[in-house]
């Protein structure tokens, strides 16, 4: 069976992600910077305001890259220990060396910290900022992580097609692809077919509008598109029906 994650920045998406269909959700904040650690608030609301579709939650502390300090791979566990408390399902997270190799001793910590509140682990598209993927997957199957968030090590899905179907065939028995990064109504079915995954990943986003982002002077915009993100329950609505009748056939 195929599955659809959907990437959610607020208590208000994650609400529209179960009403529209989604099996799983992955729960992040600043979505403008590929994504960063959210609150334990938004988590407990979620639940609160019944969605229970399982939760992943990102660990990510800052921008830019997956090479962190000290104080920072801190910050990480102790957010993750506290998200685990809080009812998420899973962590999603990713360490990379100044080299861009995997930092395995970190990622094999994280890993244990799901295993321990019997969660699941995902390492994300910092996979495909590395140059080993068949090392690294084997790697990470012999850890016991349970998926990886990837594009195949394409800017996006269309163009990371290939090593895509490669990982899939040769390990999605051992562990769980995700195809992520660009994958839309528009080639969602198209990439399903390409490359034999069975779970996709997408924001399936709109662009809200807020008078007060732009003063006379000064301006909090960060895209010409709009204000801010939201999931659009109508293009997910739409993924979910062709991903159903994938399932059908």
């Amino acid at each position: 069976m195929i599955k659809i994650e959907v990437c959610a920045s607020s208590v208000q998406d994650c609400i529209v992600a179960q009403n529209e269909g989604a099996d799983r959700i992955e729960l992040i904040s600043a979505s403008y910077l590929g994504g960063l650690t959210p609150t334990t608030t938004v988590l407990d609301m979620a639940i609160e305001n019944g969605v229970k579709i399982p939760i992943m939650a990102m660990i990510r502390p800052r921008g830019g890259g997956f090479c962190y300090s000290e104080i920072e791979k801190e910050q990480m566990f102790r957010e993750a220990r506290e998200l685990l408390k809080h009812g998420a399902k899973g962590i999603v997270f990713g360490f990379l060396n100044e080299d861009r190799k995997i930092e395995w001793d970190e990622t094999r910590k994280m890993i244990e910290l799901c295993k321990s509140y019997e969660a699941e682990s995902v390492f994300h598209r910092a996979f495909d900022c590395s140059d080993e993927p068949e090392y690294n997957i084997q790697r990470l199957v012999e850890l016991g992580c349970t998926r990886i968030l990837t594009s195949g090590l394409g800017a996006n899905v269309e163009k990371g097609a290939e090593l895509l179907k490669l990982l899939q065939e040769k390990f999605g028995d051992r562990i769980e692809i995700l195809a992520g990064a660009g994958i839309s109504t528009e080639n969602i079915e198209s990439i399903i077919k390409k490359t034999g995954v069975t779970q996709v990943h997408g924001t399936f986003k709109k662009y809200g509008v807020d008078q007060t982002t732009t003063g006379t002077d000064v301006t909090y915009r960060y895209t010409d598109k709009g204000d801010y993100e939201a999931v659009d329950s109508k293009k997910l609505t739409q993924a979910v029906q062709i991903v159903k009748r994938l399932n059908e056939e």
